[in-house]
């Protein structure tokens, strides 16, 4: 049976709770969670706003990781100027503050 490796809910706890045990859950159950849309004749992807305590961090990480992928592939290609952009991008994103946007140089 499938887990979610931050909070511990099964697919099966969550539709009982019909509540969401954390942010993770939602990649963690995809798949389940389409099936049960398309049972129910929902379509599409949700389109609507993040919480605000993790609209930054969810860009912030999405940012990094596609960084980091470009950054390999760029010295996997030995394009070693577009890998030093990407490695001085991933940079600036490690000082800035997660949770608000902010830079975290003094």
């Amino acid at each position: 049976m499938k887990v979610c490796p931050v909070c511990g809910m099964t697919f099966d706890d969550i539709v009982k709770s019909q509540r969401i045990g954390c942010a993770e859950c939602y990649y963690t159950f995809e798949e389940e969670f389409r099936q049960t849309f398309k049972a129910h004749g929902i379509k599409g992807e949700y389109k609507g706003s993040l919480p605000k305590h993790i609209k930054g961090y969810k860009s912030n990480l999405v940012s990094r990781v596609e960084m980091t992928l470009k950054l390999e592939e760029a010295v996997a290609a030995e394009e070693y100027e577009k890998a030093a952009l990407y490695r001085d991008y991933l940079r600036a994103l490690s000082h800035k503050k997660v949770e608000s946007g902010e830079n975290n140089e003094k």
